[in-house]
């Protein structure tokens, strides 16, 4: 009885290994024709390649995602009460009652 069903899970675990050794051919030789149709084309394809890039927001996007932290951290140096609602947050996340604690801050100033 224990012998079938480790038999069934070592040729499941071979047919697993036969597949996946099978996808990586297929993965390489759908590689291989596609540099291939490269090398046949490959002025059309490096111009195609910047046509694409003309109106691409992509670079720009990543630039003004990226940016975003740095200005909002030298925004914060500046802005005291940029600090304190970003620690009321994180604080009011763990279930801790910072209201009172702001509220005495802001009357000492």
């Amino acid at each position: 009885m224990i012998w079938n069903v480790v038999g069934q899970i070592v040729s499941t675990g071979f047919k697993v290994m036969q597949t996946r050794s099978q996808t990586k051919q297929v993965k390489a030789m759908a590689e291989q024709k596609h540099y291939e149709r490269m090398l046949d084309g490959k002025i059309e394809y490096e111009i195609a390649k910047q046509n694409q890039m003309d109106n691409s927001w992509r670079d720009e996007w990543f630039t003004i995602i990226l940016s975003l932290p740095l200005l909002i951290v030298f925004g914060s140096i500046f802005l005291d009460w940029y600090i304190y609602a970003l620690l009321a947050a994180i604080a009011s996340s763990f279930g801790l009652k910072v209201t009172d604690l702001a509220i005495k801050k802001f009357k000492k100033k």
